[in-house]
């Protein structure tokens, strides 16, 4: 049998976690099991989760959970002591994000004594170096039920996600309409007028609420010991997801992994500095209709697990 872990935190903000509960939700479609973590119940003796697994078992294991890290290796070593193969899918890797973290060592440990790994991109799988069977996940899917509007092209900027990294947004003079939280720290009146901040949108039908525009994928650091900036060539952005699955062109760093997909098939622009903006650019509206069914209807996924289940298959 094989399992997808899923992390039960109902205080989250709206879309934190859309990602992990797409994932579960198409694994469950394909006949996988949920193992459920209940953040707010979870102990970090994590021999609760596992009783009912035996050799032949697959468990992938979305992380973090954001419980303590103790919990995280009990649960591996939990799930390895019965035979199980345990795999983690990364959905985010702090000491790739956050410099002077206190445990970046054991969480590498953590992953190279796991029985494989999901990394987002090629050149994560490069940074992290781990010698264990790796896959890559490549875009994250988007689920939704929702009816795509027909689209029309126009200038008309969209910024949609965690404010919190997008610095930039506070020397921003160019019109743009943003979907997101305004943080603690900032305040309104540090904005440009021409920042039209709207509310966070139900992550479930998003990509057919948002108006028709250009969605841009854009991150900075926060202070000196983030480096959000230089993460972006490594990670699947989950924005540039939600925009290709509301069918909607994007503009995206050039140094981004996914640079080469959306400019050679048309699906948007890239930039080094948002100086560059506005930047006019070819968009081919019926690919991009077929990359954004494709995320709405979990593709992405299906082929990781299909591929997962494959090589642990073969060697049981």
């Amino acid at each position: 049998m094989n399992y997808m872990t899923h992390t039960i935190e109902p205080w989250m903000p709206v879309g934190a976690t859309k990602p992990k509960d797409d994932i579960a939700k198409i694994a469950r479609r394909q006949g996988w099991k949920t193992i459920e973590i209940e953040r707010a119940t979870q102990e970090t003796v994590a021999d609760n989760l596992t009783p009912h697994l035996t050799p032949s078992d697959l468990v992938v294991h979305q992380f973090p959970s954001y419980l303590p890290l103790e919990f995280e290796e009990n649960f591996r070593n939990a799930v390895q002591q019965t035979g199980a193969k345990f795999i983690i899918l990364i959905h985010d890797f702090e000491p790739l994000r956050l410099s002077e973290r206190q445990n970046s060592e054991r969480e590498y440990n953590l992953l190279k004594r796991s029985d494989g790994l999901v990394v987002h991109t090629a050149e994560m799988a490069e940074a992290l170096a781990i010698p264990i069977p790796t896959f890559v996940l490549g875009l994250f899917d988007y689920l939704t039920d929702a009816k795509i509007p027909d689209r029309k092209l126009t200038q008309d900027l969209i910024f949609a996600g965690t404010l919190t990294k997008a610095i930039w947004l506070k020397n921003f003079t160019l019109p743009i309409k943003v979907f997101g939280n305004l943080p603690r720290k900032w305040s309104s009146d540090e904005l440009a007028p021409t920042l039209k901040l709207q509310d966070v949108l139900p992550q479930d039908t998003a990509p057919a609420e948002l108006p028709n525009g250009i969605g841009l994928v854009w991150d900075t650091d926060s202070s000196e010991n983030t480096h959000y900036y230089a993460y972006q060539q490594l990670n699947s952005p989950h924005k540039l997801s939600l925009y290709l699955a509301a069918e909607l062109p994007v503009i995206l760093p050039s140094f981004s992994p996914f640079a080469p997909f959306i400019t050679s098939h048309k699906l948007g622009t890239t930039l080094d500095t948002l100086t560059q903006l506005p930047l006019t650019f070819d968009y081919d509206p019926a690919l991009g209709k077929k990359v954004g069914q494709a995320l709405r209807s979990g593709g992405n996924t299906i082929t990781l697990l299909q591929k997962i289940e494959t090589f642990y298959l073969g060697h049981l």
